[in-house]
């Protein structure tokens, strides 16, 4: 699937690319909808337990703090977080941060 006027393609960084078994996903985006919604819709197109790990919270279903989203290369975070609209067009990337103690 090609991204469109209508999709939005979510790029995946590092392992969660890997685990998501693909670098790019294109998401079907007919309106606008929240970043949580994206994360969702993410979550059930990629199908993966272990790709659900490295990306929410199992309690909470919200991205572990360890996560940067970036729409358009702006953090999701300067805008309203998980509330953030993303209309379709929008470039989505996923980065998982590492860090050690």
């Amino acid at each position: 699937m090609t991204a469109s006027a209508e999709s939005v393609p979510v790029k995946l960084i590092g392992v969660l690319g890997s685990a998501a078994g693909n670098r790019e996903i294109v998401l079907p985006a007919p309106n606008v909808f929240t970043v949580q919604e994206l994360i969702s819709g993410l979550l059930k197109t990629v199908g993966s337990k272990f790709f659900r790990e490295l990306l929410v919270d199992a309690g909470t279903e919200d991205p572990r703090p360890n996560v940067i989203i970036l729409l358009n290369d702006q953090d999701c975070n300067i805008f309203e977080g998980l509330k953030t609209q993303v209309e379709p067009g929008t470039r989505v990337t996923i980065i998982p941060v590492a860090h050690g103690g």
